[in-house]
């Protein structure tokens, strides 16, 4: 009997002391084993951009270029902005607004007895769909989307104030507003935990109409009865037509990441960009530099 109960006690008191052991593991431990946890799969794109809400802001110093003979443009400011979310599987939608407002310098003979007074300013807003095609050190994104956009040139022509009393002249204007595709394509390669290269590629196609405008002011002198003077005869005239923009972007440069404290993501980029706009066999382009802040939040 006594040899019964020992045999019987033995593994009852295992058992007692296990259950005890069991009794004090934390909710979730599984003993010793579960110090090891197997990682979590993590997608190589979670590397280049960090899911969320972003945007950035970028001032843009470029000078027009024409196809028009004699024009040469001047340095003037423009600005982009963008506001985007990126989802943690990569998918990201993006809004994009760009606007600049330049003039050129028109080549006259100093013995030209008119002024001129050319000016130009066209802007965009397009939104995108897009994913990220390559991460790693090296990111590749490919977007979609739809762009709306204005291009306008304004010309003057006016007699010089030291031949006439003012009030003769002309003036053209021709602008183009259409809507159509955009594909964009935008990569960066990391050179140091601080210094990025980036570069970006764009081609949009506008469906749009092209309207054209001119008008004039003439001064006639009159010399018969009732007596000498003067009249202004004023002319106008406009016309439009539907025609195919094609719009060329690209753009490359440095990012610098730095901490902003709260500001995830932080960084500002330094670089060059060009736009090529062919609308019905006319030419216009921009060419400059770039200064930009990015952000997540």
């Amino acid at each position: 009997m006594n040899i019964r109960a020992h045999v019987l006690g033995a593994p009852l008191a295992t058992a007692g002391v296990f259950l005890g052991y069991v009794s004090q593991l934390e909710a979730g431990e599984v003993g010793p084993m579960a110090a090891y946890m197997p990682p979590a799969p993590v997608s190589d794109c979670d590397a280049c951009n960090d899911p969320g809400f972003y945007g950035g802001v970028s001032l843009l110093y470029m000078k027009p270029y024409s196809g028009g003979e004699g024009l040469d443009g001047e340095w003037d400011l423009g600005l982009r902005g963008t506001l985007g979310f990126e989802r943690p599987d990569g998918l990201f939608y993006e809004l994009n607004g760009f606007w600049f407002d330049g003039e050129f310098d028109r080549e006259v003979s100093p013995n030209s007895i008119y002024n001129y007074d050319d000016d130009v300013s066209t802007w965009y807003v397009e939104g995108l769909i897009g994913d990220n095609l390559h991460c790693g050190e090296a990111c590749l994104d490919l977007a979609f989307g739809l762009r709306y956009a204005n291009l306008e040139f304004e010309s003057s022509r006016t007699l010089r104030r030291d031949i006439t009393d003012g009030g003769e002249g002309s003036s053209f204007s021709e602008e183009f507003e259409g809507v159509g595709p955009v594909v964009r394509i935008d990569g960066t390669r990391q050179l140091t935990e601080q210094v990025t290269l980036y570069g970006g590629l764009s081609q949009a196609i506008l469906f749009g109409e092209q309207d054209f405008s001119r008008s004039s002011t003439n001064r006639a002198e009159v010399t018969s009865p009732p007596g000498p003077g003067a009249i202004i005869l004023n002319g106008s005239g406009s016309s439009s037509r539907d025609t195919l923009a094609f719009v060329t972007e690209i753009e490359a440069g440095l990012q610098f990441n730095f901490n902003a404290g709260q500001i995830q993501g932080a960084h500002a980029r330094i670089g060059i960009e060009g736009q090529y706009w062919s609308i019905g066999g006319s030419d216009f382009g921009l060419f400059g530099g770039v200064l930009g802040v990015g952000f997540n939040f």
